[in-house]
């Protein structure tokens, strides 16, 4: 592939870009941005500072794609390529593109950055960071194996994950695979469409650490969860570890085998909740200093009382507050975060609300706010509807004949045993007693 093929193609990647581009982010970062290294299967673009790399991360990722696809297809760019957007990296060259396809083999997809060190640790977050800490310090001794992390969306588990994986390459020689679920089951996809099958095994189960990230998805996918769970069975048999995250509890799964289930619950179950104030001030404190944001305590100790849902919304809020001070050359005040806030989270009205509560239930459970308020009475409709008609009551005060007209205007006797169920559950069920704590700490 020559030089000048590259060079045309990514002439083509930028004029595509520029003409959906405002004119003033094509100033700013467009026509700055420069190809680092370029296969079929990844590309890399650099010569950005870090925060329009998290910029282009959070507004332009899906376009970059769209374009580098219609820019690069006559050079083999596969469809499904993998993208990174780097920090303060030169034009490409042969030596460096060289360099970064080794340093990409050397990490086995970890990132560097997400290590024990860089980690925020919590009362929200003490029982799974010692075990991930245990794991990593001890490969061998197995002690807790599986090692399943569990939390909502943007606590930190792909974090812990990551870093359990380079303290334990730090530690030993062996050999590791870091995938997502969804990487996990395109292969498994590919290696049956093109027979290679026994490769996408070999790769799994030849290793000292296995590190899945959401295992969730496995969800409904019945090949997938065949395989998965005979690579599972060899690695555990053969005293290999085997950590895997997820956003519920492995019960909470939906049609996931219960062989599964059981696997997953043989070991360690670690929960993640959402940080404290006190957690949140400190994740905040770092953030800036790291970033060079100029925010006084008064502002830092706001945002960690208004954002209590988890960290990735405070890294939103950050970026947003250094784009007023980068591009609009704004100076911050608690009036302007109050502003920025309200615009990025809609923090200014009552997250209490009972619809507020049902699409949180519904994105807990992964089911339909409509089927929540259906007559359905299916176990996978029923159950979250009632644990909706439990927390609307413990969240809100309602009446139960006022909760009940937000669920397609049922009796409202059918709430109050709804809320009588959900409180066995509750004294019965610590799973459940743990997702509906989770939802009440979202919603509080």
């Amino acid at each position: 592939m020559s030089t000048t093929s590259l060079a045309n193609a990514f002439e083509d990647f930028i004029n595509l870009l520029q003409r959906d581009i405002d004119r003033d982010e094509v100033e700013a970062w467009v026509n700055r941005i420069r190809l680092v290294n370029f296969n079929a299967q990844q590309v890399t673009l650099g010569n950005l500072n870090k925060f329009f790399c998290n910029f282009i991360k959070l507004n332009h990722i899906d376009l970059i794609r769209k374009h580098l696809l219609g820019a690069f297809s006559d050079l083999g760019l596969e469809e499904e390529f993998k993208l990174l957007i780097q920090p303060g990296v030169e034009q490409l060259t042969e030596e460096s593109s060289h360099k970064e396809q080794k340093q990409d083999l050397e990490e086995d997809g970890l990132n560097p950055l997400y290590t024990f060190e860089q980690f925020i640790n919590g009362g929200n977050t003490d029982i799974a960071y010692a075990a991930a800490l245990a794991v990593g310090e001890n490969l061998k001794e197995n002690k807790y194996n599986p090692l399943f992390i569990c939390g909502d969306v943007g606590l930190g588990k792909t974090h812990l994950l990551q870093a359990l994986g380079l303290r334990a390459k730090e530690k030993n020689s062996l050999k590791l695979v870091y995938a997502s679920s969804k990487e996990f089951i395109n292969e498994v996809i590919e290696g049956i469409r093109f027979q290679k099958i026994q490769q996408v095994r070999n790769k799994y189960r030849l290793v000292d650490l296995l590190l899945i990230d959401d295992i969730q998805f496995l969800e409904n996918k019945e090949t997938t969860q065949e395989e998965f769970f005979h690579i599972f069975n060899e690695l555990i048999q053969n005293n290999k570890q085997v950590v895997l995250t997820s956003d519920r509890y492995p019960r909470e799964i939906k049609n996931l085998e219960e062989r599964l289930v059981n696997r997953f619950n043989s070991g360690m179950v670690a929960r993640i909740f959402p940080p404290d104030f006190e957690t949140r001030v400190a994740i905040i404190q770092t953030k800036v200093e790291k970033k060079g944001i100029p925010l006084d305590q008064e502002i830092i100790d706001y945002l960690a009382g208004a954002i209590k849902s988890n960290v990735r919304d405070i890294e939103g809020i950050l970026i947003h507050i250094e784009a007023n001070i980068s591009l609009l050359d704004q100076d911050i005040s608690l009036d302007v975060v109050k502003r920025i806030l309200k615009e990025v989270l809609n923090l200014e009205g009552s997250p209490k609300t009972i619809e507020n509560i049902i699409k949180v239930v519904s994105q807990k459970f992964d089911v339909k706010i409509a089927d929540l308020k259906s007559d359905k009475r299916t176990q996978e409709i029923s159950k979250p509807r009632q644990i909706a008609m439990y927390v609307s009551r413990e969240a809100t005060g309602l009446s139960f004949p006022a909760i009940a007209e937000h669920f397609g205007g049922k009796n409202h006797t059918t709430v109050i045993q709804a809320y009588k169920k959900t409180k066995e559950w509750i004294e019965n069920d610590a799973e459940i007693r743990q997702t509906i704590t989770s939802i009440l700490r979202e919603l509080t």
